[in-house]
């Protein structure tokens, strides 16, 4: 087995869980580093004394979140190593660094630039936020597209791998169960959705506090973002119709 080690960027939060997952993945002579995190000096300072002084040869992004891209540059010059990430690296490109073979795999939903790391002679699979360690990972209008989330769950279960790595919270032995678990989450909550509006018309806001009851501010703000991304999906699927300007909208059930 690949060893692989990780250290937890200081930026705790509602969204961000413990911090942001930073992986060191050894390759015989050399390491890969994975999703490097916020521009933390605490954060940079952590990794160097992870690596102890080792090869960095390649320095590795899933997405351009800022919990998870800005400290790469900084980490990749001060090790004299390279960034890669979307769109540079595309669908099943394959990074050679050491002993390893890194296939990128592109991954879009909860970002359009998403990608996981797949080492398969481990079966093991890099998710950055595509999957966490717990919970549910955020998918929100404009950038959060729940048809390609759905795509890329059914994508990479169908590698079946053994382990996961996200990008927040603990990695994942049960990968497959996780995977579904994900994967009927997100159905779900189209059914509901879906209930919601054939029980009657509203705004993408008035449907959030419908379904979704009192939230705090930011915490509705978040919910109205993944309602309108899963009310996108109805619109495009044609079981849900939509009238009006944006900010405006209402939705509402097709008269079958």
């Amino acid at each position: 087995m690949t060893a692989v080690y990780r250290i937890v960027a200081p930026n705790p939060g509602p969204y961000t869980g413990p911090g942001t997952n930073t992986w060191i993945v050894e390759a015989g002579p050399v390491v890969a580093v994975i999703d490097p995190g916020p521009d933390d000096a605490t954060h940079l300072a952590a990794i160097n004394k992870r690596l102890a002084g080792a090869t960095v040869g390649v320095v590795l992004v899933t997405h351009s979140h800022p919990d998870h891209l800005p400290l790469a540059e900084r980490l990749a010059v001060a090790h004299h190593a390279s960034v890669k990430r979307h769109p540079e690296l595309g669908d099943e490109d394959v990074v050679r660094v050491g002993t390893l073979n890194v296939t990128a795999l592109f991954t879009p939903g909860h970002s359009p630039d998403h990608l996981c790391f797949w080492l398969a002679g481990d079966r093991a699979l890099f998710t950055g936020d595509l999957i966490l360690g717990r919970g549910s990972s955020m998918v929100t209008y404009p950038e959060g597209d729940v048809a390609a989330y759905l795509h890329s769950l059914e994508r990479v279960a169908a590698l079946s791998p053994r382990t996961l790595f996200p990008g927040h919270w603990d990695p994942v032995e049960d990968a497959a169960g996780k995977i579904e678990e994900y994967r009927l989450h997100r159905l779900e909550r189209e059914a509901q959705v879906l209930a919601e509006v054939r029980r009657g018309s509203g705004t993408a806001s008035e449907l959030t506090r419908r379904v979704y009851g009192d939230l705090d501010d930011r915490l509705m703000f978040a919910a109205e973002m993944t309602m309108r991304a899963h009310l996108r999906k109805l619109v495009d699927d044609g079981l849900v119709r939509s009238n009006g300007e944006v900010d405006q909208e209402v939705f509402d059930a097709p008269v079958s």
